[in-house]
C-alpha cells in the first residue's frame, strides 16, 4: 500500500520539478521584462518621461541578469529560448514606433518600418532554419544590434526627459539613430549570408 502511494505522488513531484526549471529565476526576469515593457510604452504615451527611462533602465538590467543567471546556473530552457528574443523584439520594436508622434523631427516612420522589418525578416529565416534542423544562433552583430538599439531608446528617452530644448543634444540623438538604422540592416544582410546554405537548400 505504502509503494502504491509513493508511485501516486512522484508524477506530481516530477510535474512540480518541472513548473520549478520552467519558471526559473532567468524566465521570471524575462517575464518580468515584458510587464516592464508594457509600462514603459504607457508611460512614454503620457509623456511621463522620467518615469519612462527609468522603467527602461529596469528592463534593460533584468535583460542582462537573466542572461548571465541563464548562462552561469545552467538554468537554459526552451520558454525561456523563445520568450527573451521576443520580448527583445517586443520592447524594441515597440519602443520605435512610440517614438514617431513624439520625436517626430529625429525619428522617421521609414527608420522604424526598416527596424521592425528586419526583426520579422530575420525571425523568419530563424524559424525556417531550425524547422530543417539546422540550428540559428545569435551571431555578433545580432548583439551587437541589440546593444546599440537599446543605447539609441535609452538616449531618446533621456533626450525627452531632460535635453529636448538643446540643439547640440538633438543632433547627438539622430547621430544615434542613424547608427541604429545601420547597424540594423548591417545585421540583417550578415544573418542571410551566414543562413544561405539552408534558404539555397532545396
Amino acid at each position: 500500500m505504502g509503494v502504491e502511494l509513493e508511485n501516486v505522488d512522484f508524477p506530481q513531484k516530477e510535474s512540480g520539478l518541472r513548473r520549478r526549471e520552467i519558471f526559473n529565476l532567468p524566465n521570471k526576469l524575462t517575464l518580468s521584462r515584458l510587464l516592464l515593457s508594457v509600462v514603459f510604452f504607457v508611460l512614454l504615451s503620457y509623456r511621463f518621461y522620467n518615469l519612462a527611462l527609468l522603467t527602461f533602465s529596469m528592463a534593460a538590467l533584468t535583460d542582462w541578469f537573466d542572461g548571465y543567471y541563464a548562462r552561469k546556473r545552467g538554468q537554459s530552457t526552451d520558454l525561456g529560448r523563445i520568450a527573451d528574443p521576443f520580448v527583445d523584439k517586443v520592447i524594441i520594436c515597440g519602443g520605435f514606433i512610440a517614438f514617431i508622434p513624439l520625436a517626430r523631427e529625429i525619428v522617421a516612420p521609414w527608420m522604424v518600418i526598416v527596424i521592425v522589418t528586419r526583426e520579422f525578416f530575420v525571425s523568419s529565416i530563424r524559424g525556417y532554419s531550425e524547422s530543417k534542423g539546422v540550428p540559428f544562433a545569435s551571431n555578433i552583430w545580432g548583439k551587437t544590434k541589440m546593444f546599440v538599439q537599446s543605447v539609441t531608446i535609452f538616449t531618446l528617452t533621456l533626450y525627452l526627459a531632460y535635453f529636448s530644448d538643446m540643439v547640440l543634444a538633438e543632433y547627438t540623438v539622430i547621430i544615434f539613430v542613424w547608427i541604429t538604422v545601420i547597424v540594423t540592416l548591417l545585421s540583417a544582410i550578415f544573418y542571410v549570408i551566414s543562413g544561405k546554405k539552408v534558404l539555397l537548400a532545396s
